[in-house]
């Protein structure tokens, strides 16, 4: 029996399952894994939970800087004052309102640059996000912005309108102050936006990289924290970075990306404790999804699925079916919120069989168009006598129209070259 929908517009809502698939156990206090290029999230953990983010903090420079650079990442960098300031973490944490949020600690993790020092804006980029290098993050935002307090209120504003809304960020490098804040959510989404950019992916993804020689020191190596990345008991073939952290109150802090066949998953995990079971966590995660078989689900078949509208003026009410039978292939940890909705095309009478009339489609909860169907008359529709009359007449009336209006403009040409040419003989 064939199905008949009477509707312009309607939706159907599917559920996403009210727990994740992925069946893992963190020791982290928050965490979660989301598709990079979706959004959508495979397993989270009290992923809105307020927590410090120590060096991961540098994800948000990095991708301000590339988005405020514009490519021009090989502008010389001269290093302030304001970028090799050290003080004891002691004294700067016992009265946070005496000193800027972004002095450095003398036991903070350094690219360890020198006052004075030039190079380009590009070293400093891998400095910040392989070594960790504070130094290298003040001197980035120092040289983006004029000063780094300006700097952190304009990534507050852009981080903001990206609809990071659970972030509070008062220095470039994330060395510790109470009201310095994220989640794991947001993290992710900041990471979501900065894996757009190829040469975020570069930097994340590099091991080792040269250090050239700059009017202060000689060339060396920059070497990357992250375990994932370098042979030993944690390295992940599919991770593709990113970023590590670590102070007292933070703990143990990491993102992660990883690839497998075409899929890219993003995973953050704060309120580590322990240096190594971030990356346990991590690579249990990862393994639980990339295990995953896809679904296929079909929504509409072309065989059973007929829409039907009226049309003021037709002899018969329009019927349509779909050209193609409507199916989604999903991750069962990303089984997405979804409706469908059916747009008509203006409507030409008389319409024949196989026409195109319309189409559906079906759409996230955000707008994006997972699949698009067009719709297709299944007989053919006649305009009723009166309709035909009406049309006919209008048509005649605007042409009659259009001919009046022609005949206007030739009699004014007409006594407007007559005029002329008296007053020329004048």
């Amino acid at each position: 029996m064939q199905r008949f929908l009477f509707f312009f517009i309607f939706f159907l809502m599917i559920q996403a399952p009210a727990e994740s698939a992925l069946n893992v156990k963190v020791s982290s206090l928050s965490a979660i894994l989301i598709n990079a290029e979706t959004g959508a999230i495979l397993f989270e953990k009290e992923a809105h939970l307020s927590s410090y983010p120590a060096s991961i903090t540098k994800i948000a420079t990095a991708l301000y800087v590339l988005e405020k650079a514009r490519g021009a990442l090989d502008e010389i960098v001269t290093i302030p004052h304001e970028s090799v300031t050290t003080i004891s973490p002691t004294i700067k944490q016992a009265d946070f309102t005496a000193h800027p949020p972004y002095l450095l600690e003398s036991d903070g993790t350094m690219m360890r640059l020198k006052l004075g020092e030039t190079l380009p804006l590009k070293v400093l980029l891998y400095g910040m996000m392989l070594m960790s290098g504070n130094d290298a993050a003040n001197a980035i935002a120092k040289h983006m912005s004029g000063d780094i307090n300006t700097f952190m209120a304009e990534l507050n504003l852009f981080l903001q309108s990206k609809g990071i809304l659970e972030t509070q960020f008062l220095n470039p490098h994330g060395l510790h102050h109470p009201h310095h804040r994220t989640t794991a959510y947001d993290m992710a989404l900041m990471t979501k936006e900065a894996l757009k950019h190829p040469y975020f992916r570069k930097i994340v993804k590099t091991v080792r990289c040269p250090r050239p020689q700059t009017n202060k020191q000689p060339a060396g190596e920059m070497m990357q924290f992250n375990r994932l990345l370098k042979p030993g008991p944690y390295y992940y073939s599919k991770a593709i970075g990113i970023k590590t952290g670590h102070t007292e109150k933070a703990g143990d802090p990491l993102v992660a990306a990883a690839e497998h066949e075409g899929r890219t998953l993003i995973a953050v995990f704060l309120g580590c404790r322990g240096r190594t079971t971030r990356y346990q966590d991590a690579i249990k995660l990862f393994d639980a999804a990339f295990a995953e078989k896809k679904v296929d689900r079909t929504l509409f078949t072309k065989k059973f699925d007929h829409f039907s509208r009226e049309i003021k003026g037709a002899k018969t009410s329009l019927e349509a079916s779909l050209a193609r039978d409507v199916e989604l292939s999903f991750y069962p940890s990303e089984e997405p919120y979804f409706k469908s909705r059916i747009s008509w095309a203006p409507v030409n009478l008389p319409i024949s069989p196989g026409d195109q009339v319309g189409k559906l489609d079906i759409v996230t909860e955000g707008g994006v168009i997972l699949e698009s169907t067009p719709l297709v008359a299944i007989k053919g529709v006649e305009k009723m006598l009166w309709r035909s009359f009406v049309d006919g007449a209008l048509s005649h009336k605007k042409m009659l129209i259009l001919s009046i209006l022609m005949l206007n403009v030739l009699i004014f040409l007409f006594y407007y070259f007559k005029k002329s040419q008296k007053v020329m003989k004048t």
